[in-house]
């Protein structure tokens, strides 16, 4: 009954344990870094009755694979004293692991194959029960998940037939596979995932994980997956995708005017304006969601509004503003502007677009008019002078006045004026028709008419009738102009007066010309009717021309019967100087894209003189007027901003500004500023870097970085600046326009800085470019690694001193590795040779080195004559390679030695130690004297192994000790092991054997083993443990062994 309960509190207790570990395990022991092992989480419910418990891993045949039992402790002396203490304390058991680790090693030293595995775990106690768990199931998969990503060979995507970004792959089907996308400066912005499945091929048409459309730059595409195993799939990813969005472009214009005067007289009773809302095609797979284009007054209220609620699906093209709100009531005078909004299902949301400025304006010009006097025409009121005063207008200008001399009853015009843009504050008449005739007697007005770009006529008339009287008049002279400049241009070169006069017989007169000091500068007389004009040309009577200023003609008649008369004209003036302006401007490349730089054309001006009437004229390349400024008096600047009279956005291409002006006297000026360029194309430049890393160190891989250049507007560009950046930010490596006037598409950097010397770190390249036209645009490369430093490799172990013997002491060797690298590790192996330079165990990975490797001393590579791992010899180095390449092709190689201590094998009842390092003389026993086949260095290794052996041999000294020598065998001839043949073999063997047995025996008893405990023994070639013949493992015969037994 006891040893049943003990049973059942042991089966009890691992049942516990088995509950930790029920689901099944995934491992891949392909020196990954991930799931290597199988980890078993190990507790008994009483240690202490323990005495061996074992791991057993069978194949999904249930055929074992491998066996992990507990460690053997050695035997220790038990005296009489020593007898009767166990008897009185308490039992216990051997050490029990908390976790119990399986590396995928079978016992033969093979990595077991992929596939399905059972494990349990049985448990002895003192009584002889065993327990056992339950079978558990553990999947070898050491395959990484497979994917095959296609490299396009046209990476820019965004606009046209390429809306999308068309990502191919394939792969095996997995748990998971992530796919992401990162933006250059590392940032993911948008994932996709397929669960349970195999990768998919699809569409991404540039937008984040919030369905926004990200900006135009340079993205970069990854997908991975992480099996059950912790397999990871192999690199794979698409670098430099160059997004350029489409973005479709909205805009709004106005067809005609923008002024507008509705339910009035004024034939502008609206405003058509036309819509430019894209609708993508289906091929794109893009789509228009939303749009609304909305009329809002100056305060930003919407008065009026279209959307694909109220007008369907399809954007309108043309709209037409009448002025009339959604509630159907008339819109007060004032500003508005339509406002143009839209959606699209690939995220983008264009700019928000306002239409020009457009001016609702019903209200009609109005003029006030004073005339001077009631009565004229008579006496010294030969003239009469009309006072005009303009309302401000607050609304649409006026582009041009008129004025009329009109009959009382307004039927009848006698006199016209041209006001222009700006009207003079008075006009004076003297009587005379347009004609040239005087007027008849009677009653007058002075009409002033103006139509505003509203197409609203206004103006106004003189407030009283004006008489026009020559009844007591003999005699008027009349100026038909009232300035003239004589300088020979062919315009008012000179001036003409009128005589008019009710004497029929005049025989003489005398016309004179006076400057305003009454001085006469020009006279002419005659005894004869007077004529029909009189024509002065501005020239004194000594043909010299007169200085500016006013002047005044004087006409005196004398009549048949003796009488006289005399008329004084008007004041008119001489002007002989020309307007003038200096015009200048800044640059002659603009871009109206509202970006602060260079968005309009400034005209500087100076030196303007003071004129009734100054035009600033922009004229396109087929001389056509698209914009016009005006101003009287002077000026300092005049802005073009781009646009039309209709405040549209004037076409890309060249124009010229012309300013001038004409006097009243005839004088004009005009100067033009050619060759202005207008270009509002939107400048864009990416720059992509074409590896992810260089190694500059002459090894003719990777050597150099080439960076790619593009830019969506590849002329005009004024300056330019190529710049490789530290971390820092400190530039290393530099081009500009000073070394190469145009900016080259492609870039290759040596990875040397401006001293010639190699480069160290992570670098990114930017790029910034200066265009004519005042955009300023930059770029940045993603980053990358220089280096010419290979991999800077580290291993270290513990203990010292391993001993794989089983005894739970030092029975496993820890090995650390470590490599350190700028650039990514691609490939890495760590290889323990045995002393002969074969290849021992080995163990090898992609990407991330496996920082800490257990190895139990068995080979992964040789095996034993009983079919399993080959166990490291005793007292012998074991040297190793670590070896790892980066991918830039550098490969660093760090070799070292692994001590393997003097091994305490148990074999059946008996302890042996088997040693094959030391080394004698030939044909000689002789170990420890130096000789011409015996040197100092293997004399000095010989005498440490002794020594530890004897350090060893001295903890059992109630064991007896037989030292037997062996060798291998040269020949198949038996009597190599008797009968010594110098020729063939050299001495016999047997008897050799035994000489260096007892040399051996004679050391260690110097060294303080009991000669009692001694004996030697010579064995020859008799009992070889590898074949003779095997040439590469045959060393292992030449050993010498010391079995212990009580």
């Amino acid at each position: 009954m006891k040893k049943s309960k003990l049973l059942l509190s042991l089966v009890f207790g691992f049942f516990v344990a088995s509950n930790v570990v029920a689901a099944p395990k995934y491992i891949s022991p392909n020196s990954g870094g991930k799931n290597d092992s199988l980890v078993i989480p190990f507790k008994v419910s009483d240690k202490r009755f323990i005495q061996g418990w074992s791991l057993v891993i069978m194949n999904s045949n249930h055929e074992v694979v491998r066996t992990i039992e507990n460690k053997v402790a050695l035997p220790t002396k038990v005296g009489f004293k020593g007898f009767f203490k166990q008897l009185v304390t308490a039992k216990k058991g051997v050490d029990v692991p908390d976790e119990i680790i399986w590396n995928g090693a079978m016992d033969n030293g093979e990595i077991a194959p992929d596939g399905l595995y059972y494990y349990y775990i049985t448990a002895t106690d003192d009584n002889g029960n065993t327990g056992k768990t339950k079978e558990y199931e553990v999947v070898i998969d050491t395959v990484s998940p497979e994917v095959d990503l296609i490299q396009p060979t046209d990476k820019i995507f965004g606009e046209g037939a390429k809306s999308q970004f068309r990502i191919k792959q394939s792969g095996s089907k997995e748990d998971l596979w992530t796919g992401t996308f990162r933006s250059a400066n590392g940032e993911v912005v948008k994932t996709y995932t397929w669960k349970d499945s195999e990768p998919a091929t699809f569409n991404w048409g540039g937008t984040n994980d919030e369905g926004n459309q990200l900006p135009d730059g340079v993205y970069s595409y990854e997908i991975t997956a992480t099996d059950r195993a912790g397999n990871i799939s192999n690199e794979a990813v698409i670098s430099n995708i160059i997004y350029s969005a489409y973005k479709p472009a909205t805009n709004i214009i106005v067809e005609g005017t923008r002024y507008f005067s509705p339910k009035t007289e004024s034939a502008l009773t609206n405003v058509s304006l036309e819509v430019t809302i894209p609708v993508p095609q289906e091929s794109t797979g893009n789509k228009l969601v939303e749009w609304n284009v909305n009329f809002v007054d100056s305060k930003n209220n919407v008065v009026k509004s279209y959307n694909q609620e109220k007008n369907g699906e399809n954007p309108l093209s043309s709209i037409v503003f009448d002025g009339i709100d959604d509630n159907g009531s008339i819109l007060p005078d004032g500003e508005y502007k339509a406002v143009v909004n839209a959606k699209y299902l690939n995220g983008y949301v264009p700019t928000t677009i306002s239409s020009p400025i457009l001016v609702l304006d019903t209200t009609k010009p109005v003029a006030q008019i004073v005339a001077s006097d009631k009565v004229f025409g008579a006496g010294t009121k030969s003239t009469v002078t009309y006072s005009i005063m303009i309302n401000p207008e607050v609304g649409a200008p006026v582009p041009s006045w008129k004025g009329e001399i009109k009959s009382s009853d307004q039927k009848t015009v006698y006199k016209t004026y041209d006001l222009g843009t700006f009207p003079p504050e008075s006009v004076v008449w003297n009587g005379i028709c347009d004609d040239g005739t005087i007027a008849p007697k009677g009653d007058y007005v002075f009409v002033v008419i103006g139509s505003d770009l509203a197409g609203n006529m206004g103006g106004g008339v003189s407030k009283d009738l004006v008489t026009f009287d020559t009844t007591e008049s003999q005699l008027l002279l009349a100026v038909n102009d009232g300035a003239f400049s004589p300088n020979a241009d062919g315009v008012k070169d000179s001036v003409s007066f009128t005589p008019i006069t009710q004497t029929k017989d005049v025989v003489a007169y005398e016309f004179q010309v006076k400057d305003s000091s009454g001085k006469v500068v020009h006279s002419q007389k005659a005894d004869k009717n007077i004529p029909v004009s009189f024509a002065w040309n501005g020239h004194d009577d000594s043909n010299i021309i007169c200085k500016d200023g006013n002047y005044t003609a004087e006409l005196a008649i004398t009549a048949a019967n003796g009488s006289t008369a005399n008329a004084v004209s008007s004041s008119f003036v001489l002007d002989t100087e020309k307007p003038n302006l200096m015009a200048q401007i800044p640059w002659a490349d603009f871009s109206p894209d509202g970006d602060g730089a260079q968005d309009n054309i400034p005209v500087a001006i100076t030196n303007c003189t003071n004129e009734k009437l100054w035009t600033c004229d922009v004229r396109n390349e087929k001389d056509v007027s698209i914009k016009k400024y005006t101003w009287n008096g002077t000026k300092s600047e005049v802005i073009w901003d781009g646009s039309d009279e209709s405040g549209n956005l004037a076409k890309d291409g060249k124009y010229n500004i012309i300013l001038f002006t004409t006097d009243d006297a005839g004088n004009s000026f005009s100067t033009e500023l050619k060759g202005i360029n207008l270009d509002s194309r939107v400048t864009k430049a990416y720059l992509t870097a074409e590896y992810e890393g260089i190694s500059p160190n002459g090894d003719k891989i990777l050597e150099s970085q080439i960076f790619n250049i593009s830019t969506t507007v590849a002329d005009g560009i004024s300056s330019w600046a190529f710049d490789v950046r530290s971390e820092d930010g400190t530039a290393v490596y530099s081009l500009s326009e000073k070394d190469m006037k145009n900016l080259p598409a492609q870039i290759t950097w040596n990875g040397a800085n401006k001293e010639g010397n190699a480069c160290e770190g992570t670098y990114l390249a930017t790029l910034e470019i200066n265009y004519k036209k005042g955009n300023r645009v930059s770029a940045v490369s993603s980053g990358f690694v220089c280096t010419a430093t290979p991999p800077i490799l580290d291993v270290r172990t513990a203990p010292e001193y391993f001993s794989p013997d089983n005894d739970g002491v030092d029975d496993d060797l820890f090995v650390k590795l470590g490599a350190k690298s700028k650039a990514k590790i691609k490939t890495w192996s760590f290889i323990i040779k045995d002393p002969k330079g074969k290849d021992f165990w080995k163990w090898s990975g992609k990407n991330n080195v496996t920082e800490r490797i257990i190895w139990d001393g068995l080979s992964n590579v040789q095996k034993a004559t009983n079919g399993k791992a080959e166990r490291v010899q005793s007292a012998m180095d074991y040297p190793y390679e670590f070896t790892a390449t980066d991918n830039l092709g550098m490969t660093s190689v760090l070799k070292g030695v692994i001590p393997v201590d003097v091994l305490v094998i148990r074999d059946g009842n008996v302890l042996k130690m088997a040693v094959p390092s030391i080394i004698f003389e030939s044909d000689a026993a002789n170990f420890q004297n130096a000789s011409a086949k015996l040197n100092a260095d293997q004399i000095d290794k010989n005498l440490k192994t002794l020594n530890r052996i004897a350090d060893i041999l001295k903890k059992f000294k109630d064991y007896k000790v037989t030292i037997v020598g062996h060798a291998n065998k040269i020949t198949d001839n038996p009597d190599e092991e008797t009968v010594d043949n110098p020729r063939e073999w050299g001495r016999a063997s047997m008897p050799l054997s035994k000489e260096r047995a007892d040399a051996i025996k004679a050391y260690l008893e110097k060294r303080g083993v009991s000669s009692s405990a001694l004996t030697s023994d010579g064995m020859g070639g008799t009992m070889p443990v590898v074949n003779p013949k095997d040439k590469d493992n045959n060393w292992k015969n030449r050993r010498v062994e010391f079995i212990l037994e009580k």
